[in-house]
């Protein structure tokens, strides 16, 4: 029956990081999980100069008036990574395409009125291109529904903590441009949330005083010293101050301008001390057994090593557990093509806020 179909799903993934695209194929009903595929993460060509060109546009933008050029340019740009991505992985005989898309701009629900959010992206030209449903644009629905647009991957993590057997209070932590958590245990509702920065702040710190796009290895972060005064001043700020679940934007932590002053050890370690301590505030509540950490930010081990002194339960990072921690987004997009063909809830109230649970996602064919 159609219901009980297994799909070959292939995921892909482009964070605000932005850095490049991930893709994964994973096999799936929409609900438990059944098999992984290949998987692999493309660099984005010339450093992504389009892309950031678009950030920088929508940024000015912000939905004002008609939509400027750059962002075509970085949409268009976008679509030839992600085509180049499918064929370096290899179509085979995948089902369905998930299709997240670059996100350009994201302004959250608050106060009563509604959000916006943008990703770059046009799912007809990949499923034009390979002959197979790509589901595409997942956030715009949520959004309009009066929810935060983000984050989507907990129902994931749910499933894939099934499929793992974990027991117990599990958190499981994205760190890529910005962070969020999934609060999971056993089969109660999902609570998820964006926490704050992630690499976000501290790879454009790296940029700005070393000319290098990350900090490879916690390498400055390890070495210097972290302004502990100048974090609790940004922790004041009213992205903390709001209820969970909320959402945000790479941009919303730009607190380079405060760091004038500061040598590029001393930002890096206030940076990651900043992503940690952000981390743990919102996990203070839950207080998890087990904290399994993805995405970019666990290959820093000094902000792996600054959410265990801000934590009380085990850290792991994604491989600990037998995850790929890599592909991990990708794989969701994948899993939340599927849900959203079928018309399963990708969103529900406990993670973006939304008032009920919805499907989401734009089912393009070819």
């Amino acid at each position: 029956m159609m219901e009980n179909r297994r799909y070959k799903a292939l995921g892909l993934m482009s964070g605000t990081s932005l850095d490049g695209v991930d893709a994964a194929i994973i096999e799936t009903d929409g609900e438990d999980i059944f098999g992984f595929g290949r998987s692999l993460c493309l660099d984005f060509p010339d450093d992504g100069a389009p892309v950031k060109n678009a950030v920088k546009a929508a940024l000015k933008w912000r939905f004002n008036g008609p939509p400027p050029n750059n962002l075509q340019v970085g949409s268009d740009y976008i679509d030839a990574v992600h085509l180049k991505a499918i064929e370096s992985l290899g179509i085979g005989d995948v089902d369905i395409i998930g299709y997240h898309g670059q996100t350009v701009f994201h302004q959250p629900a608050q106060d009563g009125v509604k959000g916006q959010t943008l990703q770059l992206g046009n799912g007809q030209t990949l499923a034009a291109k390979f002959g197979v449903p790509c589901v595409y644009d997942f956030r715009t629905a949520d959004v309009k529904a009066g929810g935060q647009g983000a984050p989507l991957a907990p129902i994931y993590h749910q499933a894939l903590c099934r499929y793992s057997k974990l027991k117990g209070r599990i958190a499981v932590v994205n760190i890529g441009g910005v962070s969020n958590v999934t609060l999971l245990e056993s089969d109660n509702p999902l609570i998820a949330t964006d926490c704050g920065p992630g690499n976000g702040p501290l790879d454009s710190w790296m940029s700005l005083k070393s000319g290098k796009s990350l900090d490879a290895g916690g390498e400055m972060s390890f070495k210097g010293q972290a302004d502990f005064k100048r974090i609790a001043k940004w922790l004041e700020s009213d992205f903390f101050n709001r209820p969970i679940p909320r959402s945000a934007d790479r941009y919303d932590f730009d607190v380079l301008s405060d760091m004038r002053d500061m040598s590029l050890e001393d930002g890096a370690a206030t940076l990651a001390s900043f992503c940690a301590q952000s981390i743990a505030r919102d996990m203070k509540a839950f207080n998890p057994d087990s904290i399994i950490v993805c995405g970019g930010g666990r290959h820093n081990p000094t902000i792996m090593g600054m959410i265990e002194i801000h934590t009380e339960g085990k850290v792991m990072s994604a491989e600990d557990v037998g995850w790929d921690g890599d592909a991990l987004e990708a794989q969701a997009f994948a899993y939340l093509a599927v849900r959203a063909l079928k018309g399963l809830p990708i969103s529900f109230p406990g993670t973006t806020g939304v008032p009920a649970p919805i499907t989401g996602g734009i089912v393009a064919r070819p």
